[in-house]
């Protein structure tokens, strides 16, 4: 699979150097013109980007899911050296080749490194009637009207996201899905339907089948949509709409039956009074219809200043007794490895705090939460500054997220970013094994 991987990437810039040296490609900003007159119904774009970014982790020396980091679950700094490669090829109007890729190099402290490649997306379009269009192959479809969250993006539930990123980033570099989709446009309304098959070594989720509808009713944008999954069905409803020039509202629910939670128990019983803890499923979960939903607004003010308030409900998160059980139980595997009973290796407690940390998300694991962002992409002419504030109103710890990218030198991009966790011992973000997260990074945009 690997040598497959690489393959593909040597293929996309072999394709990159073709389209740019044979064919008279010309680049203008992010749009590509075509000089040939061989190309009067031939488009070729490409577009990436090239970052390197270094993460520094102010570890907590001592805290309930990693006594004395004696677990060594992360590192203390991180390098990221990235691309992004884009490029899309058509055909008159009815054909279109897109295909994204991201290889990853990660080297950590310790000597730890590790080479990927992603092949996000790589897909046909196809106009087969005025109306209708076939996708075949990869794609990543991001749906959903919100910006913190999106209870709705039903295809991108196991993805991975980077959460150093600022939240439309994530939506774009994560990996799409095998699928088949079909859509048929009219005036009014649009309809889709995909099939996203399980296929083995490249796509491990269960079969799924997604049937959406969207249309504009006056000046609100609505789309319904229903997934069907064998354990899981899913039903999703967006709206958003404008109130006069400047303000934007939205609207999304998410309804699952079944849930992907999983909860800490103790399990087989060592001695009396110690146990061994697993994790586990509530069976009573695969009976419920579970809720997220999330509401919000933008505003954005005369000198480009954009203002965005969201709330999220997440009934898929741990309740107030379940919350309180998880953090007893790492209580006392923390209390009993620090100081191990009589004749008992640290090693039991060890692993139990290891299944508890196997748990963390450190996003949305309570159920109701609060998302605030100021930002402005020209504040002093070449900056784009922002910051953000993601606070779980259950527990009252939060996060605060200040970015910002300096860009004088043409394509050039420097970021500086910062991620603050503030909590108590026992709350969600104060549970993160880090107090700050600092990133600085450098970006070449092609």
């Amino acid at each position: 699979m690997t040598k497959i991987r690489l393959g593909f990437l040597f293929l996309l810039i072999g394709i990159y150097s073709y389209a740019y040296a044979y064919h008279g490609v010309e680049r203008s900003g992010d749009i590509t013109e075509q000089v040939s007159s061989y190309h009067a119904y031939h488009g070729v774009e490409y577009n990436g980007d090239i970052t390197e970014q270094v993460s520094y982790y102010r570890l907590k020396k001592d805290f309930l899911l990693n006594p004395n980091l004696e677990l060594g679950l992360l590192p203390k700094w991180e390098n990221l050296l990235s691309a992004n490669l884009g490029l899309n090829i058509s055909y008159k109007e009815w054909l279109k080749i897109t295909i994204k890729d991201r290889p990853l190099w990660s080297i950590k402290d310790k000597d730890e490194n590790s080479c990927k490649n992603f092949v996000d997306e790589a897909y046909i379009d196809l106009k087969l009637f005025k109306t209708s269009f076939l996708t075949l192959g990869k794609e990543n479809l991001q749906e959903g009207v919100g910006l913190s969250y999106n209870p709705s993006d039903f295809l991108a539930d196991l993805k991975e996201m980077d959460y150093t990123k600022r939240e439309e980033e994530r939506k774009i570099e994560r990996e799409g899905n095998y699928l088949v989709r079909l859509e048929e446009i009219s005036q009014k309304i649009t309809f889709s339907y995909l099939l996203a098959p399980k296929i083995n070594h490249l796509q491990k989720e269960e079969t799924r089948s997604l049937i959406k509808l969207y249309s504009l009713i006056g000046d609100v944008d609505l789309s319904l949509s229903y997934l069907h999954v064998k354990k899981w069905p899913k039903l999703g409803i967006n709206l958003s709409g404008v109130i006069g020039n400047k303000i934007e509202f939205h609207a999304e629910v998410g309804l699952s039956k079944g849930s992907q939670r999983k909860l800490l128990r103790e399990e087989r019983q060592v001695v009396p009074g110690v146990y061994e803890y697993g994790t586990y499923d509530d069976p009573e979960d695969d009976k419920m219809i579970f809720t997220k939903a999330l509401i919000g607004e933008h505003y954005t003010f005369a000198n480009k200043t954009n203002v965005i308030i969201e709330y999220f409900f997440n009934q898929d998160g741990y309740s107030e007794a379940e919350w309180t059980n998880f953090i007893d139980l790492a209580t006392a595997a923390y209390t009993k490895f620090k100081q191990p009973p009589a004749e008992l290796p640290a090693d039991i407690f060890k692993e139990n705090l290891r299944r508890a940390n196997s748990l963390m998300r450190y996003r949305y694991m309570r159920k109701n939460y609060l998302f605030f962002r100021v930002s402005n992409p020209e504040i002093f002419d070449d900056y784009d500054g922002q910051i953000s504030l993601l606070l779980n109103a259950d527990d009252k710890s939060l996060v605060i997220m200040p970015a910002f990218d300096y860009q004088k030198w043409g394509r050039l991009v420097i970021r500086l970013g910062l991620n603050w966790f503030s909590g108590n011992s026992k709350s969600e973000f104060g549970l993160v094994p880090y107090q700050t997260e600092f990133q600085l990074g450098v970006k070449y945009l092609f």
